[in-house]
């Protein structure tokens, strides 16, 4: 990758030619001035100006504490301007300087972590946390562990950044991401919640609790924490809520009525004659008649598995097996009862509208005088979402008189 050299010729040609007639002192007096004009210059946001001056800084002292400052600065500069690849060579050379700046491996880690070079930032961090290993450094260093999926070794880094600093939330805070990490939902909870005890407004936490709360199915808890972060922190609120709605089971809602066959209607109950139901197209021994009943989805589905008349059943409700609320409500069934076929003979799903036409035949008796209890049949539906989510298994069957369950 090729570095832009924003000024760096005359910047440079500058600072030699003054060194070459300039005492010590001067010359650590023009570096000091030059690193507060760059200083000035990045406050105003005006970065190439900015890495000019900072190296001319470095040009009139490059062994003093005046060049680390402003290799650092010229390095935050780089990123700016999204060079990650001249920051990282900036700290480089920061380092050549001064090999015992645990400050600069830090903030070298840190452009590596960015990039997502969690190797080469799990070893800068490890040898500043050498060279300080302070509470910060540590915390630093299991945060680079765990970015690079060594899990145990994070967790015993944020417990000791525990016993360090008692009265901080972020090594609790690390311990629940470690927890967390390793599926130990229940753990990782509990460690959020001491980071939040321990600042009650640690948004982060709140946050990373709720993710913990829905990856281990307490959805209802989870959603409390967004609305929590809704009085804190709207943007952590607003990706936590587009979360759950990704690990949220699809359900059926409710039931409506198109043109696509006859309307079943399901708020008649037992001993209902399917002349009277199909509007006597029924009426003739052994007739048969489509009927519908739209469901309306939580969530967008998949087509095929919703159009997958294998996915749906239509069965006569029995508590002991499904919803509550027998067909013909337990009594003995007559012998006119008609039985409907298990299978739809079609689904058909409109994605704009996440609804699904579930179409199927009545057959009429050989007598004419069928019966049936519409308010009992049962409707079922066990395919997936969008996303490949199974059925909400509280919404996925239907009747007219139990509702959805």
């Amino acid at each position: 990758m090729t570095t832009a050299s924003y000024g760096v010729s005359s910047s440079l040609a500058d600072s030699l030619f003054v060194s070459s007639s300039a005492s010590n002192g001067q010359l650590e007096s023009y570096a000091q001035n030059s690193l507060v004009k760059g200083l000035q210059l990045y406050s105003d946001k005006k970065y190439p100006e900015a890495i000019a001056s900072f190296k001319r800084a470095v040009g009139y002292s490059p062994t003093s504490s005046t060049a680390i400052n402003a290799y650092d600065y010229m390095a935050k500069s780089y990123s700016q301007l999204g060079d990650s690849h001249a920051a990282i060579e900036t700290y480089k050379k920061s380092i050549a300087t001064d090999s015992n700046q645990d400050v600069t491996h830090n903030s070298l880690a840190n452009v590596y972590y960015s990039q997502g070079d969690y190797g080469a930032a799990l070893k800068e961090y490890a040898v500043a946390a050498k060279l300080n290993p302070s509470a910060a450094n540590l915390y630093s260093l299991g945060q680079g562990y765990l970015a690079d999926g060594q899990y145990d070794n994070a967790l015993k880094e944020f417990a000791l950044v525990r016993r360090m600093a008692p009265k901080e939330s972020y090594g609790d805070f690390g311990m629940g991401q470690a927890y967390a990490k390793q599926g130990q939902y229940a753990d990782a909870i509990d460690a959020f919640q001491r980071a939040i005890k321990i600042d009650p407004k640690d948004w982060n936490a709140y946050a990373e609790m709720g993710y913990a709360l829905a990856d281990s199915g307490q959805m209802n808890k989870a959603r409390e924490v967004v609305a929590t972060l809704l009085n804190g922190d709207a943007n952590r609120a607003a990706q936590l809520n587009t979360y759950l709605y990704g690990k949220t089971r699809p359900a059926m809602t409710a039931t409506s009525y198109t043109a696509l066959g006859t309307s079943f209607l399901t708020i008649l109950g037992p001993g209902t004659k399917l002349t009277a139901l199909g509007n006597y197209n029924l009426a003739s021994p052994d007739a048969q008649q489509t009927f519908s009943l739209t469901f309306q989805f939580s969530k967008p589905m998949a087509v095929e598995s919703v159009q997958s008349v294998q996915n749906w059943t239509i069965t006569r409700a029995d508590s002991r097996t499904g919803l509550s609320g027998d067909y013909n409500f337990g009594m003995p069934v007559p012998a006119t009862e008609t039985l409907l076929p298990y299978h739809p003979s079609a689904v058909i799903y409109d994605q704009n509208a996440m609804t699904a036409t579930v179409l199927f035949v009545v057959t009429q008796n050989s007598s004419a005088d069928g019966t049936i209890d519409p308010s009992h049949i049962q409707f079922g539906f066990n395919g997936k979402d969008a996303t490949g989510l199974t059925m909400d298994p509280k919404a996925d069957q239907y009747t007219g008189f139990s509702g959805f369950a």
